[in-house]
């Protein structure tokens, strides 16, 4: 038996994701060297049009999420996705990298 299957809240948190505008990321602790990187990620990503978002789970795991929607107004992520983004940022963050993701979105998908 797997860990995820004798807790049910394993399988629960990744999909306890919450979106948050990327001005959130000043109260993830982070250096300001740090800072001024994903400020960079953050410009080019919305120079390509995409929306730059915060990730974040109840455990303290995040990401900054670039959406590439093209031009749909709003768009939802799965929990599918949430736990595919919960576990690249959990990854990247244990190798010590920022968890920086990007997710596009097709319209006649």
């Amino acid at each position: 038996m797997t860990a995820a299957q004798s807790c049910p809240a394993a399988i629960a948190l990744p999909r306890a994701g919450r979106l948050h505008p990327f001005s959130l990321i000043r109260q993830a602790g982070v250096s300001a060297a740090c800072l001024q990187r994903l400020e960079r990620y953050r410009r080019k990503r919305e120079r390509q049009g995409a929306a730059v978002l915060l990730l974040s789970w109840p455990d303290g795991t995040w990401c900054v999420l670039a959406l590439h929607a093209g031009h749909l107004r709003a768009v939802l992520l799965s929990d599918e996705q949430k736990a595919d983004a919960y576990r690249q940022a959990s990854e990247l963050t244990n190798v010590n990298r920022l968890p920086l993701l990007a997710i596009r979105f097709d319209s006649h998908a």
